[in-house]
């Protein structure tokens, strides 16, 4: 077959579950580029000419086809995923990282780019390891930063990760929910930066998902209670408050934006001030920034 020929049964396979044609074009290229090893422009190029497949290639192609009409993620189909133009490895182990996430490191890089030499780093619900690495390249003076999650498959995704970029990662086995509080605080910093992209979608709200989302996705890395959709962020903000004092803290979350007055309310009454939300690119109010100081 030629790859022009591959490109309209790509169209005709996935169109009644793609149905942006725009998001399908993406789709299309990032499963081409992936098979062929090769960029964009080549992949034009071998459209123009009507260039023929080899066989093998034809096979890995129509595999990864039958796997994206069962809504799989193209991010799992081929293995991979972009965050700040970095390549993760991701599986079905790790939750996929988001555009608003890469919103929230940028706002993180932003507000510390200046002074981040006394910094350290607390990653809470890792995943792919994708912030805390993106952190680590973006701001490379910060001390040292800490991921956590309680998946073992996680952490073992997120340590090859970390090792692809070469940069030093301090990872451990945390449940944010059990015992966050047994997490060392080795060495207390002036700054310390808390960053969370915890479960926040309450159950009651998969119906809004596309399918490729909850079908595959870890269900743990996304849902929460519909009775505590906080559950997640009252841990951590315990654990701040039992734990630093005579420090500056950052506190950085991506949050549920249908409930984003609610969470307002819920950080001040936690003690929390200085806070900042903000939208993301969709217009939805996606992160908050809040500072929390305790005298000694």
């Amino acid at each position: 077959m030629s790859i022009d020929k591959f490109y309209h049964l790509f169209y005709e396979a996935l169109q009644e579950v793609y149905p942006d044609s725009k998001e399908l074009e993406s789709l299309f290229f990032l499963l081409t580029t992936h098979v062929f090893k090769c960029d964009k422009t080549t992949i034009i190029l071998k459209l123009s000419k009507k260039e023929k497949i080899e066989d093998y290639i034809y096979k890995k192609l129509i595999k990864k086809l039958w796997e994206l009409k069962k809504n799989r993620p193209i991010q799992y189909v081929i293995g991979k995923t972009s965050f700040f133009g970095m390549d993760f490895l991701v599986n079905e182990k790790v939750f996929i990282p988001r555009p608003e996430t890469e919103e929230l490191v940028s706002w993180i890089i932003q507000n510390h780019k200046k002074n981040s030499e006394n910094v350290q780093v607390f990653d809470l619900g890792t995943g792919s390891g994708c912030i805390g690495i993106t952190l680590k390249k973006k701001l490379p003076k910060i001390r040292h930063i800490h991921a956590v999650d309680l998946s073992s498959e996680s952490l073992f995704i997120a340590n090859i990760n970390s090792k692809f970029h070469k940069e030093k990662i301090f990872f451990k086995k945390v449940d944010i929910l059990q015992n966050l509080i047994s997490l060392p605080i080795l060495k207390k910093y002036p700054v310390n930066i808390v960053v969370s992209n915890p479960p926040y979608i309450r159950i009651s709200e998969k119906k809004l998902l596309h399918p490729n989302i909850f079908q595959y996705e870890p269900f743990q890395a996304l849902f929460v209670p519909d009775e505590t959709p906080f559950i997640f962020y009252q841990k951590i903000l315990s654990w701040i408050k039992k734990k630093f004092t005579g420090v500056l803290v950052c506190v950085y979350f991506e949050i549920n934006q249908f409930l984003h007055l609610d969470f307002i309310e819920f950080m001040k009454k936690k003690g929390f001030r200085n806070l900042e939300i903000r939208r993301d690119f969709q217009g939805f109010f996606r992160m908050i920034r809040a500072i929390y100081y305790k005298k000694t």
